[in-house]
């Protein structure tokens, strides 16, 4: 596992060291989900928003809610991941 030191900006803002990045293979727009437990700061990634397509679909396949043709969670949910990811629309 990686190791490192960060320092917490006048901001409150952390850049994660070089050596936990590759460690955690974490990219650009990824989320962390943090826990303070016993005054143990841990991180983890939470799973990526294309990890969960399809979750909400009904038993015979098909979208939970349908919009023109397209499930509208689905839809809002890749649009949202576009913006924060920065990847184009």
């Amino acid at each position: 596992m990686g190791s490192g030191v960060s320092t917490i900006t006048s901001k409150w803002q952390v850049t994660i060291p070089g050596e936990i990045r590759k460690a955690m293979d974490v990219q650009v727009g990824e989320r962390l989900a943090w826990e303070v437990k016993d005054g143990v700061l841990t991180a983890r990634r939470l799973p990526r928003l294309s990890s969960l397509a399809g979750c909400l679909g009904s038993p015979d396949g098909a979208p939970a809610v349908k919009v023109e043709g397209k499930s509208a969670w689905a839809e809002a949910s890749v649009s949202r991941h576009k913006r924060i990811s920065g990847a184009t629309p």
